[in-house]
């Protein structure tokens, strides 16, 4: 009998590690994002304010 290989024996282990791998990096992308445009709008607002006074 043929020695199965890594994958076929451990393919849940591997789909689920993938899928957590796609779902963390997606996660903090989103993050990475959110706090990039946050800074960018606080920027933006005390430019403005600065060019009122």
């Amino acid at each position: 009998m043929k020695p199965q290989s890594w994958l076929r024996r451990n393919w849940l282990w591997a789909a689920g590690g993938a899928f957590l791998t796609i779902h963390m990096s997606t996660w903090l992308m989103q993050r990475a994002m959110k706090s990039a445009v946050r800074s960018e709008v606080a920027l933006r607002q005390k430019a403005d304010d600065e060019r009122l006074d």
